[in-house]
């Protein structure tokens, strides 16, 4: 048996996850009745995708990278701004006795099923790939896979046993996915991997005569552009001692210069540049916090052999302690879900649980990788596959019971780890650790259950695309919880919406909880809710003062759209902030949309945007080509539809909350006339801008 304490660390950005995969090997893609073979690209085949993408970054790309003349920097800008949570508030907690104070960082493949695995595209026509709907849980998001440098051939790029496939040491997060987080108030961190090919680590560590670091200048300039929010820092290779030191000096200066820049650090101890792993935090790596009030980086992701040296993390809390720091702001004990699974060697929920505050937070590791193995397989290719997976991640972040008020595991876990890795019952659930954060402090509330990605779109209950797409950037804000209900079965639903590509299926009678929030309202609250096949719905208000009861609003019908049904109700202004937000209903249906607004506000529309232009990007799949459309950004506008106009139909492009869109492989045959449509904060559409080709 190997030791324990010697536990080995994944030293190459490709995906691995031995443990999934083995567990996965021959799970054949399900597939609907009658359905065509699926000609779908095995992922990470794709070399370099059309339009704009991210790349790695070493020195000389930094120095070299001006956003005036990136021939894409527009398009890959987050400009959603990082979103305020509400204070915690124990009595509407899925679990009241959980503590609020311990948090949550995650490293995730932002790529889970593309087939572009060197390069990251924030939008592309790929309604199989995995997007995140469990924000509520996160409080650091950070990519991990890496990405091929700007200078490698595209024929090299599509083949990853080429030779000169050379990764850089620095990749920022898909802008898409800032977007997202940041709608849930979820920081971003891009990723720092050295060692790397054909790159010298002093380059980095250049100092002015001045005593700035152009590197450091560089990555300020291109976080603050970009608009994403920090760094993880992966030394896994030694340096010099100069360099070590230097290092230091370089965050220092990037911490002083942007004290929004978020750094987090892997555990290692480089006194001498030589790398040593800790497993926990001690007198060895905690100098490379700094000082409180002087810090070197904001927190340290701890390796995953905490359980043999520190095994309830109390002494990594008590070195935290003693130097001055908040145990759980600066240390994350690393979970290992890449090769774990369900089953990791590391059990976190041990030491943090409901009545139990844990010592330190939390860190996890490519949870995401079931996602990953499956789609290497075909296996997210159809609706039911996808379906399958999506309940698994429900499991994995709720609990086994799909239910974050009822999580817990329910057989206990017992070695060997790391096997029988997709077994949930052994697994506590995220929700059973951390608790469920909000970003719904205001009016108005709005969502469509767009989880960012899908294989249709729709607009007001027609389908206007029919083929597969994917834009974390779009999504919604997420649902509080999914799914705290009583007495009735939710589950995501992909085969219709009324907006987007999901619904959410009801069956039951009973109570689903929607929204944490703390909300003071301006005036009366106006409840819309579009649903089909329900024989009853209400909306419940749960208000601070008394929080044990919900005040119960019946909704009735307001009117038609095709298929679905608009409710409407109003819930009259009170001086008691409103604290959640939930539903009551019964029968088998669907729901589709659900908006609360100010009175005054609810039919608010956006004004219709100027400088709209298309421009030909040249030729795309088959006889298609590949499009871009430029505006100008609206105050009261959101986000932006862009629409393609034929004789008698329209067709979805996309959906984005900056000024420009690139379309990927655009059949003229349907139409060359485009209609931009601004949407608000309420979602209401605004009138259509007119462009010809």
């Amino acid at each position: 048996m190997p030791d324990p304490l010697k536990v080995s660390r994944r030293t190459v950005l490709t995906v691995g996850g031995a443990g999934l995969a083995a567990a996965l090997a021959g799970v054949a893609p399900a597939r609907a009745a009658g359905a065509a073979d699926a000609a779908v690209p095995k992922p990470g085949s794709g070399g370099i995708p059309p339009g704009p993408s991210t790349y790695g970054w070493n020195p000389a790309d930094l120095l070299e990278f001006d956003p005036r003349t990136h021939p894409w920097a527009r398009h890959l800008r987050c400009l959603v701004p990082l979103a305020p949570r509400i204070e915690p508030f124990a009595p509407t907690q899925a679990h009241p006795d959980l503590d609020p104070e311990v948090r949550l960082s995650t490293l995730s493949l932002d790529d889970a099923g593309t087939i572009y695995e060197g390069r990251n595209q924030p939008a592309g026509l790929e309604g199989h790939t995995y997007t995140q709907r469990f924000w509520p849980y996160i409080d650091i998001w950070g990519t991990w896979h890496g990405q091929v440098l700007p200078s490698v051939p595209s024929d090299v790029v599509a083949d990853p046993s080429a030779p000169g496939r050379n990764y850089g040491v620095v990749d920022i997060p898909n802008p898409g996915w800032t977007e997202a987080a940041h709608k849930n108030g979820v920081k971003t961190i891009g990723g720092w991997f050295w060692p790397r090919t054909g790159v010298d680590f002093g380059e980095f560590l250049v100092q002015a005569a001045d005593g700035s670091f152009p590197v450091g200048d560089k990555l300020i300039e291109i976080r603050q552009w970009f608009g994403f929010d920090g760094l993880f820092i992966n030394q896994e290779a030694a340096i010099t001692a100069a360099q070590a030191a230097k290092l230091r000096d370089l965050f220092r200066y990037i911490k002083a210069q942007d004290p929004d820049f978020y750094l987090q650090y892997y555990d290692a101890d480089l006194p001498n540049g030589v790398l040593d792993y800790q497993n926990m935090l001690n007198h060895k790596n905690v100098p490379w916090l700094g000082a409180p009030g002087d810090q070197t980086v904001d927190s340290i992701f701890l390796n995953y052999g905490w359980p043999y040296v520190d095994a309830d993390l109390t002494k990594s809390a008590r070195t935290a302690t003693d130097a001055g720091f908040d145990p759980r702001a600066v240390a994350f004990a690393g979970v290992e879900h890449q090769k774990g699974g369900f089953n990791p060697e590391e059990c976190f929920t041990d030491y943090a649980y409901p009545g139990h505050p844990g010592p330190i937070s939390v860190a996890l590791f490519v949870e995401d990788q079931y996602w990953a193995t499956a789609a290497n397989s075909g296996g997210t290719t159809t609706p039911e596959g996808r379906a399958k997976y999506r309940d698994l991640e429900q499991r994995f972040w709720s609990g086994p019971t799909g239910n974050p008020a009822t999580s817990g595991r329910l057989e206990e876990r017992q070695p060997p780890y790391r096997t029988d890795v997709l077994n949930y019952k052994r697994w506590d659930g995220i929700a059973h650790g951390i608790v469920e954060r909000s970003p719904y402090g205001a009016l108005p509330i709005v969502t469509t259950f767009n989880i960012g990605v899908g294989s249709t779109f729709y607009l007001d209950g027609k389908q206007v695309r029919d083929s597969g797409w994917d834009n974390q950037g779009c999504a919604d804000r997420s649902l509080t919880w999914q799914y705290w209900t009583d007495g009735v079965t939710v589950t995501l639903d992909e085969s219709t919406a009324y907006e987007g590509a999901h619904c959410l299926a009801l069956s039951g009678a009973g109570v689903v909880h929607l929204f944490k929030t703390d909300i003071t309202q301006a005036d009366h609250t106006e409840v819309r809710v579009v649903a089909r096949g329900l024989s009853k719905l209400e909306i419940g208000i749960t208000r601070r003062s008394a929080p044990e009861r919900i005040s119960w609003t019946r909704l009735t019908p307001v009117r038609r759209v095709g298929d679905w049904i608009e409710y409407g109700g109003t819930v009259a202004r009170a001086d008691d902030r409103i604290a959640r937000v939930s539903l009551r209903s019964a029968g088998n249906g669907r729901l589709g949309k659900v908006l609360l607004s100010d009175q005054r506000t609810l039919l608010d529309v956006p004004g219709r945007v100027a400088g709209f232009a298309v421009q030909d990007e040249g030729a795309g799949a088959g006889s298609t080509r590949h499009l871009s459309f430029g505006w100008s950004l609206r105050p009261d506008a959101s986000a932006y539809d862009v629409l393609q106009l034929g004789r008698t139909a329209r067709h979805w492009l996309g959906r984005v909350h900056r000024d420009v869109l690139f379309a990927e492989s655009v059949d003229l045959g349907r139409g060359r006339t485009f209609a931009l449509v601004p949407i608000g904060a309420n979602g209401n559409r605004g009138a259509s801008s007119i462009a010809n080709l």
